[in-house]
């Protein structure tokens, strides 16, 4: 019985001493990834929402375009730094970063696709003050999509850049997505696993092996400005995480997507795989849905290849 004892108090000495070890290695982390300054505010704002302070640029004028960039705790506004001078010419142009990422607040809540929703539309209504164009990347276009549905007076256009396709948009929660939420929101163990997700090692492997057409576009700006997005506010972008891997952010978009009629245009990388099926799924429901191809590109046209993405944004606009 003693000999047991003496086992269990090991095993407990040990445990407590690898929660030290990784708190340590946490709190190294998040003082060290933001080292390079990247991601300053500069001359940015930050909207009072409800669930923590928003972060947006806005720059030039004319009509309103407010830009979402991807879902995900490494993205931000960032992603759009290559375009926005060229598209500020003849827009008022509203970067932003989505709550739960980049500069933004990332409050400990359940991130689903409603909760964007209302921030969207509380900030069109509240920043932009005026029906605006959206152009969303990936699960971003959803949100514009089901806002648009909410409040149809304050969305002129959406112009969604490598949507979603409906089966990864309406995916239903499971055992293993639930245990890994559970593991994510843990305190110490999950913020463990969260820098392991967004090490910069795994984010530079993201960027050549899936993000980009051409794995030699990649360059350290990218990766350092993703890592350094992922570990603003000493990991809190893991309770986003932890709703994408629960699946918490799921919709079905089709009754919504069929009711908009000529207020969506596609732009895709032709470099992903399945894009044209996803395509047929869009058109299929909207037949009215305008469609752009970008050549030579995946999932980060607008870092990538910003020349083409600007001329596909541009025939969009053509009427």
């Amino acid at each position: 019985m003693d000999s047991m004892k003496e086992h269990i108090k090991t095993l407990v000495k040990l445990d407590l001493a690898a929660l030290c070890m990784m708190y340590g290695a946490n709190k190294f982390i998040s003082s060290v990834a933001p080292a390079k300054n990247i991601m300053k505010p500069g001359t940015g704002k930050y909207f009072k929402w409800k669930y923590g302070d928003v972060f947006y640029h806005k720059t030039g004028e004319g009509s309103p375009l407010v830009l979402l960039h991807d879902v995900y705790p490494s993205q931000s506004g960032y992603e759009w730094l290559d375009v926005v001078e060229a598209l500020s010419k003849d827009h008022t142009v509203y970067t932003v970063d989505l709550p739960g990422c980049g500069r933004s607040a990332k409050p400990k809540v359940t991130y689903t696709n409603y909760f964007y929703v209302l921030f969207l539309t509380d900030f069109i209504k509240k920043v932009v003050k005026k029906r605006t164009d959206i152009i969303a990347d990936g699960y971003s276009s959803s949100f514009a999509i089901m806002a648009s549905r909410l409040d149809d007076t304050i969305i002129h256009h959406i112009i969604a850049v490598n949507p979603y396709s409906f089966g990864n948009l309406a995916q239903t929660e499971t055992g293993q997505s639930r245990f890994g939420r559970f593991i994510l929101n843990l305190p110490i163990v999950g913020t463990t696993v969260y820098n392991m997700e967004v090490s910069h090692s795994n984010i530079d492997y993201h960027f050549t092996e899936e993000y980009l057409y051409n794995p030699f576009r990649s360059n350290n700006r990218y990766v350092d400005a993703f890592y350094e997005g992922a570990h603003y506010n000493e990991g809190n972008g893991k309770y986003l995480l932890a709703s994408i891997k629960g699946l918490y952010m799921t919709v079905n978009i089709r009754k919504a997507l069929r009711n908009l009629g000529d207020k969506v245009t596609i732009l895709y990388g032709q470099g992903i795989d399945y894009s044209k099926n996803i395509i047929a799924e869009y058109t299929s429901v909207n037949h009215k849905i305008k469609v752009y191809p970008i050549q030579k590109a995946k999932y980060l046209p607008m870092m990538e290849c910003p020349k083409e993405f600007l001329a596909a944004y541009r025939k969009s606009e053509e009427k």
